[in-house]
């Protein structure tokens, strides 16, 4: 399987779960799950798109099927605080989890080290936004 059909097989997961996807020169890699959209910087490698779109499907998973963990959507807790980092900072590790699921049963073959490179890259900006927690 190439990149390219890699990447239109997390697209078509995507769609068929209601979200458009957009390839978008450094775009952020993000999701948005009111107006069902993901976002994939087109200006990285083939295979950073799949990692980071898979990334992004395991978003998805989580909102659509509730966390592993059984917490609540913190999603609307204030902004800075110590929960709310904390809680994006856990949603953040599954999605990588989940998303390193979904291509497994997608039958994508991704390299090891390249994905854990990505995670712990993208996982090392969350830590450092995290913990700065001020006691809120």
């Amino acid at each position: 399987m190439t990149w390219a059909e890699s990447l239109d097989s997390l697209t078509i997961w995507a769609v068929q779960k209601g979200y458009h996807v957009e390839f978008v020169k450094n775009g952020d890699d993000s999701v948005c799950y009111i107006s069902k959209i993901i976002e994939v910087n087109s200006s990285s490698s083939l295979e950073k798109q799949v990692i980071h779109m898979a990334h992004e499907c395991g978003h998805v998973l989580i909102f659509e099927h509730g966390s592993k963990f059984n917490f609540k959507d913190r999603r609307n807790e204030p902004t800075g605080t110590v929960s709310h980092k904390v809680f994006t900072l856990i949603e953040e590790v599954e999605a990588w989890k989940r998303g390193r699921d979904l291509i497994n049963r997608l039958k994508i073959p991704i390299d090891d080290t390249l994905w854990e490179k990505s995670m712990v890259k993208a996982l090392k900006k969350y830590i450092n936004w995290a913990s700065d927690l001020k006691g809120k």
